[in-house]
């Protein structure tokens, strides 16, 4: 059996010491929350990424009837 797969199995029990937590509450830089632009640009490349070949194709569409 592979070990990244006994790895994966493997079940570990975390226990927080006494006084501590397991979870990290501070916004570190790559953590911070997108701007509106930020999430503008992501929409608009998304939507452009599937919307263009479409747009294409309808465009070209006399063009693909005919072979």
């Amino acid at each position: 059996m592979p070990r990244l797969l006994i790895l994966c199995l493997h079940r570990r029990r975390r226990v927080a010491p006494p006084g501590r937590r397991l979870v990290h509450l501070e916004l570190g830089r790559s953590q911070q929350p997108a701007s509106a632009v930020d999430v503008a640009v992501g929409l608009v490349v998304i939507f452009m990424t599937f919307l263009t070949p479409c747009g294409y194709v309808l465009s070209n569409l006399h063009r693909f009837r005919r072979e």
